[in-house]
């Protein structure tokens, strides 16, 4: 089991490497847009954002998920070719025609998308330019499932970088020296989109058999459509509160709290970086004898690592945030620090958005998708119910909180959903005892008399020392924590 673990952990820790690469615009951009952009026009940016993502659930309606199940299971090389090929075209024709649309009622959408803009004038163009990065990233969705499905990690990370450092440059270029402010931004995601696919693309064709296969595409179909509103309640758990916040509390405290939101997505970069090396690591091992054992082990250490990285991120981010360093200053502008009361009730949500997509597997192996739409469009009421009774009075703080429960109701009731189709033996022992052990360690640290940040450093070294005294810890994995530490 040791060596199946280590496997996925290689995995992930080289597809991390290539999305926290990605995010690395998210995370080295927003201070720089902190002191070029008010929190009004970050808000709208936000926003723009937010049409993407939600626009991107029907230019991709699960054909992605699809094509990754089937290459991933069938071992037939010219069947691959098959998929491949037909997933491409489809989603060419498919992806174009939206794109046409989308530019078509560009402006009837801006008026929708954005209460009262900063940029009155120039919101038409901005739909339009959304419009060609949903084209483009749909396009290049499938060269990287490809990787993913041909268990090419190191390819899939230097295009990911290729991809960064364009996105980087342009929107220093753009934002910085032509001040362009959120058109620049939307310009170089643009630019950088159309790149990253010129690069891509070719060996998508390589290996696919450029036609459109009924059969292939039916049953491909059949399994990824019930995505559409699995996805879109997906979006709105996660978008949805930006929207109300804007048209409740305005621009200026959405982007206040999509700052805070996006530092806290820290954690989303850590379980998207598992879920990129999980899908294919678990349609491998289907098969296996001792798999649900498996997978259940997977799902114990996943908690440990992201509960260890709740603890230190919402010791340190904070001081590191508020410090004014030698030559640089403070790395976020002051206008934004508000957004950091919201940032550890962010990183725990995104935990649970880790722990749902392990609960995937039975969904998956069983064919289930058709149950998704339930389980997200609970979750997906329940954030917009709570939401617009919440926000109104207590604005973003409701709305992070929010956040959490959601991704914690949507993790619950897929448990329930799939335990008696695919029966997985989690260690709940073992976990009460990790998250007994992790609200101590991280309620300690609130302390005032342990507040200071050698306080937390040594907090963060007594949490496995912790686990280790309350019995966390087998037999057999201490005495491979001996032999490594042993061979160090």
């Amino acid at each position: 089991m040791f060596r199946q673990l280590k496997a996925l952990t290689q995995a992930s820790l080289v597809y991390g490497v290539g999305h926290i690469i990605t995010r690395l615009v998210t995370f080295l951009l927003l201070p720089y847009y902190s002191f070029r952009m008010s929190p009004a026009e970050y808000g709208e940016l936000t926003l723009y954002f937010i049409f993407m993502g939600v626009a991107q659930t029907f230019f991709s309606y699960g054909l992605d998920i699809a094509y990754l199940r089937y290459f991933t299971l069938e071992k037939d090389a010219e069947s691959r070719r098959h998929i491949t090929g037909t997933t491409l075209c489809t989603s060419l024709i498919t992806s174009a025609t939206l794109a046409f649309i989308i530019i078509g009622f560009a402006g009837e959408i801006g008026h929708v998308l954005i209460k009262n803009p900063v940029h009155q004038e120039i919101v038409p163009a901005m739909i339009r330019i959304c419009a060609g990065i949903l084209f483009f990233d749909t396009l290049t969705l499938f060269p990287f499932l490809l990787l993913r499905g041909t268990h090419r990690p190191v390819s899939f990370t230097l295009v990911k970088v290729i991809n960064v450092s364009i996105n980087i440059g342009l929107n220093i270029w753009f934002v910085g020296s032509l001040r362009l402010s959120v058109a620049g931004v939307l310009w170089a995601n643009l630019a950088a989109s159309a790149v990253t696919l010129i690069i891509v693309i070719p060996d998508l064709v390589k290996n696919g058999a450029l036609i459109i296969e009924r059969s292939v595409l039916k049953e491909m179909v059949r399994f990824g459509l019930p995505n559409i509103p699995t996805y879109l309640f997906v979006m709105i758990v996660e978008l949805a509160d930006r929207k109300i916040i804007e048209i409740y509390r305005g621009l200026e405290e959405a982007g206040i709290y999509s700052a805070g939101y996006k530092l806290g997505m820290f954690m989303a970069v850590v379980t998207a970086a598992f879920r990129f090396a999980w899908q294919p690591f678990f349609l491998s091992h289907a098969e296996d004898e001792n798999a649900p054992r498996l997978f259940a082990r997977v799902l114990t250490y996943y908690l440990l690592v992201t509960g260890f990285l709740l603890v230190a991120l919402t010791f340190f981010v904070e001081l590191i945030i508020k410090t004014e360093w030698p030559r640089v200053g403070y790395i976020l502008d002051q206008r934004y620090w508000a957004g950091l009361a919201v940032f550890p009730i962010i990183l725990l949500a995104h935990i649970f958005d880790g722990v749902y997509a392990n609960l995937m597997v039975g969904v998956y192996l069983k064919k289930l998708t058709r149950r998704l739409p339930f389980v997200t469009g609970a979750a997906a009421v329940f954030t917009i119910a709570f939401n617009l009774l919440l926000v109104p009075s207590y604005g973003m703080i409701a709305a992070a909180w929010i956040t959490f429960l959601a991704f914690f109701l949507q993790a619950l009731l897929l448990w329930l959903v799939v335990r008696n189709s695919y029966n997985v033996p989690y260690e709940w022992i073992r976990m009460l005892k990790l998250v007994m052990v992790g609200g101590l360690i991280l309620g300690l640290g609130f302390v005032p008399q342990l507040s200071a940040w050698w306080s937390r450093g040594i907090l963060c070294l007594l949490f496995p020392v912790a686990l280790y005294l309350v019995g966390f810890f087998d037999k057999t994995e201490t005495l491979y924590m001996r032999k490594a530490f042993s061979r160090g």
